[in-house]
């Protein structure tokens, strides 16, 4: 096939000699079609061996999504993380890390914020680097701890705060019955020796991000397997701070005929990727790859002015440019604090924005359409009935003033009692007029009428005008994308991206910004020799690599910056 190296073959995967080992890596540069070519390795392997034959781990529920997402065929209870697949071998354990109220008050110099047990099984602890710091004293050392315990790393190689902590931590868990994530793991590796329903085959997707105790979960159930299949990339391991290390898919080393290199991008144009090829190849061991960009051009800036600081002017002058050619805009930092200035020119401009990739993030995803009870969904509710609306347009139902109802004020505008009775009105009837009088007093019903007699921004100014103070910073940006774009621009997807470099591994946009700022301690990585270096220089790989046609490389605010 064009899109492979001279090594292994897709096609001879699970066929060649397994008296070495059964395990086969995929290796996948940006942009190659990894993820397409094991959904067929999947179809290959449900033919041979049956839908209830097969396993499928990902590092993230994302990247697991996107391969339920191609319709393949098994059950979606085979599809799955790493986390998720050991959380119900082990019979569902209660989480430790979603139990912290008593460890709290026992502990309060080493507070624990509470984890949502799903959203951590799903992947989403993957996104600690997102805040600035992280919230409670206690986060850090079990953020440590859980990095340490994922790398193997024996106890005696631990500091004596870290012991002691693991002591009290582990004191606690059995005081409660309770299991932490990385128990989940270390359990299945002591005590669960064939993978869930014990399958023939079994996919790690995006394998470059588990650690090393996952790895080694992976490879003994791989070995009762018929063969097992690590997909990666150790180019993009980015997700060092949770243990991952690219020595951990790159060891123990397999027969080259094992081996299978995607070598063709259908994402990084030749500009993109002459720059990113120069990053990458600063790291001190990786596995070497042919790896071709897409035949176009593409074009690589890099801004004289214009930081992370400074975003208004210099940067999104450019981007809103792009945006009116309608090219998708993404931009990209090291850590979240570094977006804070673009976020708030975005805000200010009216420009929707997102970040699909990490939706729990409202900060990065203030519009949240989904959500009944978001700003946005009570904006349109209001909207839906102005004959400005466009298609869609309709009366409005109980339910739709109910909903922009519940954010305004009452004093002088609704009837007493009518916030808790509109919620037991049949939520999809008209709102008559005669509804609309009982809902509102007199005066307030009239400057509804005389709102509704101009266009939609005199109902949306009214609207705004009248809501509660505790509301109106939400409502506000929403606010002021429908009254710039139009409702309609509330539900259509943004162009928009924002996040940082972790946040959004796997995406893409036509253009990226990306800013090459460190924060102290990623600059103290930067600084140091050999696998911290490289660390840092695997994060802005990514980044520059997520751009299809145009990459900016933006201007450096400090000297704590990556050369790229």
């Amino acid at each position: 096939m064009p899109n492979e190296q001279a090594t292994g073959t897709l096609e001879e995967i699970g066929e060649r000699d397994h008296s070495v080992t059964s395990e086969y890596r995929i290796f996948g540069p940006p942009g190659t079609g990894k993820t397409t070519n094991i959904s067929r390795q999947i179809r290959r392997a449900v033919d041979r061996y049956g839908p209830g034959s097969v396993l499928v781990t990902s590092f993230s529920r994302t990247a697991a999504a996107e391969l339920t997402d191609r319709d393949l065929p098994i059950n979606p209870d085979r599809i799955g993380t790493l986390h998720s697949h050991c959380y119900h071998a082990l019979g569902e354990p209660v989480i430790a890390e979603s139990c912290v109220e008593e460890w709290n008050r026992e502990n309060p110099r080493l507070a624990l914020t509470p984890a949502k047990k799903l959203g951590k099984l799903d992947g989403e602890g993957a996104g600690a680097e997102d805040s600035a710091e992280l919230a409670k004293d206690g986060d850090e050392i079990l953020q440590q701890l859980s990095r340490y315990r994922g790398l193997m790393i024996p106890q005696k190689g631990w500091s004596l705060t870290l012991r002691q902590f693991e002591e009290k931590w582990t004191r606690y868990k059995q005081g409660l019955g309770l299991l932490d994530f990385t128990d989940l793991i270390e359990r299945c590796l002591l005590d669960v020796a064939i993978a869930p329903k014990a399958p023939s085959v079994i996919f790690a997707d995006e394998a470059q991000d588990l650690n090393r105790m996952q790895l080694t979960l992976i490879r003994k159930w791989g070995e009762r397997a018929n063969y097992f299949i690590l997909g990666g990339d150790d180019d993009q391991t980015i997700f060092s701070f949770t243990g991952a290390s690219p020595d951990a898919i790159l060891d123990p080393d397999i027969p080259d005929d094992h081996k299978i290199i995607l070598k063709q991008s259908f994402r990084v144009p030749r500009a993109v990727h002459e720059v990113a090829d120069k990053l990458i190849r600063q790291v001190t061991r990786r596995q070497e790859k042919i790896y071709l960009a897409r035949p176009e051009e593409g074009a690589v800036h890099r801004l004289s002015t214009g930081t992370y600081k400074s975003t208004e002017y210099f940067i999104l002058k450019s981007a809103e440019e792009h945006l009116r050619q309608g090219k998708s805009v993404m931009f990209l930092a090291a850590c979240a604090y570094m977006l804070q200035p673009v976020v708030a020119a975005l805000r200010k401009r009216g420009v929707p924005f997102h970040n699909p990739y990490r939706k729990s993030n409202g900060f990065w995803n203030p519009l949240q359409i989904g959500k009944r009870g978001s700003s946005a969904s009570r904006i349109l509710a209001l909207l839906v009935a102005h004959p400005d609306f466009g298609e869609g347009h309709r009366p409005w139902t109980h339910g739709d003033v109910s909903l922009w109802a519940q954010s305004m004020a009452a004093k002088g505008i609704l009837k007493h009692g009518m916030k808790n009775k509109l919620q037991q009105y049949d939520p999809a009837q008209t709102a008559t007029m005669e509804r609309l009088d009982e809902i509102f007093e007199t005066d307030a019903l009239t400057s509804l009428m005389d709102a509704w007699d101009g266009d939609y921004r005199a109902l949306l100014d009214w609207w705004c005008r009248l809501v509660t103070a505790d509301s109106r910073g939400r409502v506000q940006f929403p606010a002021d994308v429908a009254a710039a774009r139009g409702p309609r621009a509330l539900m259509d997807k943004p162009q928009v991206v924002v996040g940082t470099i972790h946040s959004v591994k796997g995406g893409q946009a036509d253009v990226v910004y990306l800013f090459p700022d460190l924060s102290q301690a990623g600059d103290a990585q930067y600084r140091r020799d050999g696998a911290p270096h490289d660390s840092v220089i695997r994060v802005f790989y990514v980044g520059a690599t997520r751009a299809r046609e145009t990459l900016y490389i933006c201007q450096k605010r400090t000297p704590m910056a990556v050369s790229i």
